[in-house]
């Protein structure tokens, strides 16, 4: 990289749209009610990774409008939530991605490293210290890319299906907890108990 001044450096980094996008991601509505049964207390909104990943690579020139679309950032002209699809890369602007090299030694959700992966960054580390956040790095970087590589996707989305069943149709028969749920329940709460001496 050279010492050329960075997009997110500049007055023209789109902050109020990235704000938006970020906020809206976070909002009710851009993903399902159940999304914080697991809350992960700092996990960065996949919009604002995104803006900030690209930011910091791509140099100062770069359109405001073109940068936000590519991004598919919502803004008055393109409103759509962020995540759920993924970057509109130009040739052009792979070259600052490809030789790029990303380090996130405290991922915990994986926020930056999954969008820096979706703009084509050529090396992405991420690790944290928390085993929780080891196992949803591997599940969110790891194994999705280890299914499409092995061809195996199609299988790995009927296994995850059958086996959610066969765990939702256990816990519904539970003599223990099946009239704590309506029947068409779809997700279960779970909770530690602990036990007081008196």
């Amino acid at each position: 990289m050279s010492n050329e001044k960075r997009f997110i450096e500049t007055s023209n980094f789109p902050v109020n749209a990235v704000n938006e996008a970020s906020a809206k991601e976070k909002g009710g509505g851009a993903r399902p009610e159940f999304w914080e049964m697991v809350f992960w207390w700092t996990r960065k909104p996949l919009a604002s990774a995104r803006a900030f990943v690209a930011g910091a690579l791509l140099p100062e020139h770069i359109d405001a409008n073109e940068f936000l679309y590519r991004l598919r950032l919502p803004n008055s002209s393109f409103k759509n939530i962020t995540h759920r699809q993924d970057p509109l890369i130009s040739p052009l602007w792979q070259q600052y991605f490809k030789n790029a090299k990303i380090l996130d030694p405290f991922a915990g959700f994986g926020s930056i490293p999954l969008e820096a992966i979706r703009l084509g960054v050529d090396e992405v580390v991420a690790s944290d210290l928390l085993p929780t956040a080891h196992v949803f790095l591997k599940a969110v970087l790891e194994y999705p890319k280890w299914v499409v590589e092995k061809g195996i996707k199609d299988k790995i989305i009927d296994d995850l299906q059958r086996w959610g069943n066969w765990i939702i149709m256990q816990l519904k028969n539970d003599p223990d907890i099946k009239d704590l749920y309506d029947v068409d329940t779809a997700v279960y709460i779970g909770m530690w108990k602990l036990k007081t001496k008196s």
